[in-house]
């Protein structure tokens, strides 16, 4: 009976599997504890290189302020204290004055991030910035609005008015770019010499400039007395070498 019972096929399955079960479990087992091992293993050596660090490492002091004492002055050396201090102390530049030192070799017309350099207005027509027209320039100042020969006329202006000249306004002639300042009770009077048949010269009077408050004579009479008659040709401005400016 024993015999049929070893040699049937369901004993025979079943010890099989009896067996893989139980050496399944003994595998397992044995992983089980050797992962245990070798995580027990690594924690003490993290505990003991741990302990290390703490005994070379000097203990910290930690100062707490008491009730009597300032917080902001904690950990202060009292005045008898036997703690030897440095002779000479090696005074180390602060932020301000690294700053002055490299403000200091900078150009002052040179910008910031926070304060960029000022642009200054330019004449469109080649004449460099526009001047600095005094406060008490009574006289129209627009000069984006300005043609080129009003422009050459209000710097005429401005640096007369500036050196102390005292006027009531300006005219110019598109030709020739002349300019010729107007003060009251005052006339510009261009003339001319005509020779006549019998060999005599005569001066005869062409354009008169004045500032509009002058009665221009009929033909053959003076101006008055109190009327100033300048030349006209010799009185006239040449802005370009009165300014300065390239033509």
């Amino acid at each position: 009976m024993l015999r049929d019972l070893l040699s049937s096929r369901w004993f025979q399955a079943g010890l099989a599997f009896f067996v893989l079960c139980v050496g399944g479990s003994l595998l397992y087992h044995w992983h089980v504890q050797r992962n245990t091992e070798t995580e027990l293993e690594r924690s003490n050596r993290f505990l003991r290189g741990t302990e290390q660090q703490n005994e070379t490492r000097p203990a910290e002091k930690v100062n707490v302020p008491t009730e009597n004492e300032s917080p902001g002055l904690v950990n202060t050396p009292e005045e008898n204290s036997d703690t030897p201090m440095p002779d000479e102390t090696e005074a180390l530049p602060n932020e301000t004055e690294t700053l002055d030192l490299a403000d200091a070799f900078l150009p002052d017309n040179v910008g910031t991030e926070e304060t960029p350099a000022e642009e200054v207005p330019v004449s469109p027509f080649g004449f460099g910035p526009y001047p600095e027209v005094p406060t008490d320039f009574p006289f129209n100042t627009q000069w984006e609005e300005m043609s080129k020969l009003d422009e050459l006329t209000t710097r005429v202006m401005v640096k007369a008015w500036t050196q102390g000249d005292r006027f009531v306004g300006a005219t110019a002639d598109r030709d020739t770019q002349k300019i010729w300042l107007n003060y009251p009770k005052t006339v510009y009077v261009s003339s001319s010499q005509k020779s006549m048949f019998d060999g005599s010269v005569t001066v005869e009077t062409g354009h008169i400039r004045s500032a509009g408050d002058v009665e221009i004579p009929t033909r053959g009479e003076d101006f008055p007395a109190d009327v100033r008659v300048l030349d006209s040709d010799s009185s006239a401005i040449d802005p370009y070498t009165y300014l300065g400016l390239p033509q």
